[in-house]
């Protein structure tokens, strides 16, 4: 799923030595050290979205989606022209969508699922923006339940070609990491540089009971699919995966809700504020322009009556 901390684990592999393709997607908002994404694939998903009539930025609950036979061909082109080194691979969250797609064409490739708590993930879309949420919130939470849906279906298929862990592994057991990886995938991964890691950039809530009871009361599967993932983690110990599910409040906590209305309406009237101040210094601004023009008007008047 999007801002499950992919770009991290991508460029950990490169580091360590996995050709992640050579046209990759600029750093920019949301990501400023990198998306480490291969455009190739994201335009292939992003092609075969649109064709069905669905959201390219791969929002969408639909199951199954088709792949005509021009992207076949395509998707065939698509790994002859990336599969130029021994170790090589890709990262592209619309990927998810298409596991048992690329599966089939791939039989020799290995998956590294990656996981993130719904409520994390859904905060992390609020603060980048992304458009599709705005109007309908409860979506990011709907997409996260399909999107992982997949990687637990996936994974139960063909769990022998694959490794299902959770992003905060990757940040706190990232040599364990590489070692799984090496082990059961025989790949020879060199240590990632580094620093790669930069924890202001990861934001991480895994205490925030608050955001975890609003999804279990509204969306009790979403936490069961969770919990689920907690359960077949590759690299958790037994201790880790003991269910916190019973220590989330099964209903938002009453203080909390009333202070988020009460902050939300603050928000609303600081807005209201700044606007009536932006609106005062424009006219200020015209104010000044008029005067500088009529002063500059004068002038030229006395220039010429000299």
């Amino acid at each position: 799923m999007h801002r499950s901390g992919t770009s991290l684990t991508a460029s950990l592999l490169q580091s360590a030595g996995l050709d992640i393709g050579q046209r990759l997607i600029e750093p920019g908002h949301g990501n400023v050290r990198g998306f480490f994404e291969n455009r190739d694939f994201l335009e292939f998903h992003e092609m075969v979205l649109r064709s069905q009539g669905l959201n390219d930025g791969g929002w969408t609950l639909q199951e199954n989606i088709k792949v005509e036979q021009q992207y076949v061909e395509k998707a065939k082109e698509l790994i002859s022209k990336n599969a130029s080194s021994p170790m090589w691979g890709w990262k592209e969250p619309r990927t998810t969508l298409f596991l048992d797609f690329w599966s089939k064409f791939l039989p020799d490739a290995n998956f590294l699922l990656i996981y993130r708590s719904p409520w994390e993930v859904v905060d992390s879309l609020y603060r980048r923006g992304d458009k599709t949420f705005i109007n309908q919130p409860d979506l990011a939470v709907k997409i996260w339940m399909r999107y992982n849906q997949n990687i637990l279906d996936f994974y139960n298929k063909f769990t022998e070609r694959c490794l299902l862990v959770s992003a905060y592994s990757v940040v706190n057991r990232t040599q364990d990491l590489i070692e799984a990886i090496k082990a059961k995938f025989k790949m020879n991964l060199a240590a990632p540089a580094p620093k790669i890691y930069e924890p202001s950039l990861f934001c991480n809530q895994v205490s925030d009971t608050e955001r975890a009871t609003l999804i279990r009361f509204y969306f009790p599967e979403a936490l069961t699919t969770y919990q689920k993932l907690n359960q077949r983690e590759d690299l958790f110990s037994e201790a880790d995966k003991v269910s916190w599910f019973e220590k989330v409040p099964t209903f938002p906590d009453k203080s909390t809700a009333f202070q988020d209305w009460l902050n939300t309406r603050h928000l609303e009237l600081q807005l209201k504020s700044l606007r009536s101040e932006l609106e005062q210094a424009r006219y200020q601004l015209k104010q000044t322009q008029a005067e500088l023009a009529a002063q500059s008007n004068n002038a030229n008047t006395d220039r010429e009556s000299e």
